[in-house]
């Protein structure tokens, strides 16, 4: 009887060590959308289209709502950098999710719309709403799995 339950706790042990997420999801953008809140018209306001290079990596650690999100932006030849840990997930659509971000200095939102093929930044804000808007076009990056990387190397 013992036995059996020993048995039993390591295959639950084992069972939620699967069950667990870890994923890691790169997109590539070559344009986006910049908008800023005016408070004389109460509206968001393009300020400008910029085409250049982006990647926005999100990584999952243990559950959907822990991890962290960077943000890798070319902008008039030099790299921004937006990035924080994620401390809550929701999925507000079928297939659209939204990961809360949070650093020492920030609190932001980005979000996923897969049927236009977009992310939604939402940052510098305060009580009331968001500051900035980044609108990207994004492409899903495959993210080649170590292991199988690892194993298709030819050793001579």
């Amino acid at each position: 009887m013992k036995t059996k339950f020993i048995l039993f706790l390591l295959f639950a042990c084992f069972t939620n060590l699967y069950a667990q997420v870890d994923t890691q999801k790169r997109f590539q953008s070559d344009s986006r959308k910049y908008y800023v809140w005016n408070t004389d018209f109460e509206k968001y306001e393009l300020v400008e289209t910029e085409y250049e290079h982006s990647v926005i990596d999100i990584r999952e650690i243990g559950s959907k709502t822990n991890g962290y999100v960077i943000i890798s932006m070319i902008d008039n030849g030099q790299t921004r950098l937006h990035h924080g840990s994620i401390y809550n997930f929701s999925k507000e659509e079928e297939n659209e999710g939204s990961w809360m971000i949070q650093s020492k200095f920030m609190r932001a939102k980005l979000t996923y719309n897969p049927k236009d093929n977009t992310m939604t930044y939402l940052y510098d804000g305060d009580s009331k709403r968001y500051k900035r808007i980044m609108i990207f076009t994004v492409a899903p990056d495959e993210i080649p799995n170590a292991s199988l990387k690892a194993s298709m190397v030819k050793l001579d």
